[in-house]
């Protein structure tokens, strides 16, 4: 599976769920919710490099 390399999990404690974890974009410090389309389609999709295509990617330089 394609996964954008600045995308981090954070685990909010021993005895939390998924649900109340999120992601966190290395790249312009936006959060996410593990249930958030963005990730699921774009930062950590099911096949494919679509990170490749997020603006925020493409222009880490």
């Amino acid at each position: 599976m394609a996964r954008c390399y600045y995308l981090d999990y954070i685990s909010k404690g021993f005895l939390s769920s998924y649900d109340n974890d999120e992601y966190v974009c290395k790249l312009c410090g936006k959060h996410f919710a593990t249930n958030d389309p963005q990730v699921k389609y774009t930062c950590n999709p099911d096949y494919g490099e679509e990170y490749q295509r997020c603006p925020v990617y493409r222009d880490r330089r």
